[in-house]
């Protein structure tokens, strides 16, 4: 299978987060309304629990991977980095550890960094590639860059079906919604015998153009895609980690991980159905680190039959 990362950039709000679930969806839907129903069954759907021709990571901030997760700092090491980073260079016990609580809440890692730790990865590795992220040679914190989204607070009143005018009272109320102040990552691993690059772009853009996530109808979610390259991420190893949502399969052995409850929605013609909800499911998070019985072009089982209407 061929792996392809897709960068974007937001052109409006957003109210939906960017999990691989979710993307995964919205492309579903894009490739039927393109392709025809029949097509989406026999190139994406068919024997998809077997033979995936279609899987997608989540959406990261642009040259960055979910950080790992991993057995935490042992008291020891945190001490040896505690000295060798702060207390040797003048600073204050309490300022180390001030900065070590905020490195430790980071969720991203850049995908270099991970690279360069990949035959050796620890939180103690991690740790100390993100602390020097953040602080100068004299062990002062310097400007940081944000990979966080910024939440908008947005104010709406509620219009009269009868009158066409304003609720006199209780039409009042707000939405939150985010914008990214970075470009965004997504990776699709393809079957390149079903998806060339060109259908890849075809189905980004026209996604693009429908907007993604809720309040699409109002021009929410809209994006311009602003490159498509061929990726070569690690394949081999005693373990991996997890660009995804996912569900794990017997493949997979101990591991480290956290854990997400996801209730999910209909998607296209279907999220106006009497009934538009999914049953929650316990996912692993993007980041989870499992060892591997034997090495397999993807890893995880497909889950069918969640409508809560079925």
């Amino acid at each position: 299978m061929q792996i392809y990362k897709i960068t974007i950039r937001f052109l409006s709000y957003i109210g939906t987060p960017l999990h691989s679930d979710t993307i995964f969806g919205h492309l579903c839907w894009i490739y039927r309304y393109l392709y025809g129903k029949e097509r989406l069954k026999e190139k994406i759907l068919h024997h998809y629990e077997t033979r995936p021709h279609l899987i997608v990571s989540c959406g990261f901030p642009a040259g960055y991977l979910p950080r790992p997760v991993l057995p935490p700092l042992s008291s020891s090491d945190l001490e040896a980095m505690v000295d060798k980073y702060f207390i040797k260079k003048g600073k204050h016990l309490l300022c180390g550890l001030d900065i070590l609580k905020k490195v430790k809440k980071e969720k991203f890692i850049g995908k270099e960094d991970m690279e360069d730790i990949r035959q050796d990865v620890s939180e103690k590795a991690v740790t100390e590639i993100l602390l020097c992220g953040r602080i100068n040679n004299k062990g002062e914190e310097i400007t940081h860059e944000q990979l966080t989204h910024v939440e908008t607070t947005i104010l709406h009143n509620s219009i009269s079906r009868l009158s066409g005018s304003v609720l006199k009272g209780g039409g009042f109320y707000h939405s939150a919604e985010m914008t990214f102040k970075y470009d965004i990552d997504i990776y699709v691993k393809v079957d390149p015998e079903i998806f060339d690059i060109q259908t890849i772009k075809t189905v980004f853009e026209t996604l693009g153009k429908y907007g993604f996530g809720k309040d699409k109808s109002t021009g929410k979610g809209q994006f311009e895609v602003l490159d498509i390259t061929q990726e070569n991420l690690p394949q081999e190893g005693n373990a991996v980690m997890s660009l995804s949502y996912f569900v794990p399969d017997e493949s997979l052995k101990d591991g480290y991980y956290n854990l997400f409850t996801k209730f999910g929605k209909l998607g296209g013609h279907y999220a106006i159905t009497e009934i538009p909800f999914k049953n929650p499911l316990i996912l692993m998070a993007p980041g989870s680190v499992f060892k591997v019985k034997k090495i397999k072009d993807y890893y995880g089982i497909g889950v069918r039959n969640i409508h809560a209407k079925t």
